[in-house]
């Protein structure tokens, strides 16, 4: 994965909110007999670490829940399904929205995936194509990451997550926060998207 470019404060933060994710999923596993990490076809799991004005998301999502495949994209049908999803996901004030009172805006955004490489290179010979297609699917997933800057960070009291409206295959998304006001877990699904701070 790319190097991101977070502030020094943020991305150790990110990175422990990131590992205590996991581990809460690991644990979440043992208890419900089912797995509830990063890849479960349905679930997606968003990051979001404040530190003053800036907020760093970070969204980790099954393909499937994206662009309804996991497989390389075989058709230009499918290419153009890959293509959309990508510009979709870098557009984050779409995505997830802020109190217009605390004047958000996105100043940066990264989106990593198997697709994304894929995309970028079309000269894939049709043997190759062939023998991707012999092969049984794997797991293929989205990782985007967000940076916001909000001028008038203490009117962040809400944030409404609009990702179900764009990516209907997306049933749940288990979100873990870090504000300037307390740290907390939030499950999230078409019918309750808001997150209060």
């Amino acid at each position: 994965m790319k190097n991101l470019s977070l502030s020094a404060g943020l991305a150790p933060a990110l990175f422990l909110l990131c590992s205590l994710s996991a581990s809460a999923s690991t644990e979440a596993d043992h208890d419900t007999q089912r797995q509830h990490g990063a890849h479960d076809h349905g679930h997606a799991t968003l990051n979001l670490v404040q530190e003053g004005k800036t907020i760093q998301l970070m969204l980790e999502s099954p393909a499937v829940n994206i662009i309804g495949f996991e497989h390389a994209a075989k058709t230009p049908q499918e290419k153009q399904k890959i293509e959309n999803a990508i510009e979709l996901l870098k557009q984050g004030e779409k995505l997830f929205g802020f109190p217009a009172s605390a004047q958000c805006a996105q100043i940066e955004v990264e989106v990593e995936s198997e697709h994304t490489e894929l995309t970028e290179h079309h000269d894939e010979s049709k043997e190759e194509h062939e023998s991707n297609h012999d092969e049984p699917e794997s797991h293929s997933e989205f990782e985007v990451s967000y940076q916001f800057v909000c001028d008038a960070p203490t009117k962040l009291d809400t944030l409404k997550v609009h990702f179900f409206e764009f990516f209907p295959l997306t049933e749940e998304i288990e979100a873990q926060l870090v504000t300037e006001k307390r740290q907390f877990a939030a499950e999230l699904s078409p019918q309750s998207s808001t997150i209060n701070f």
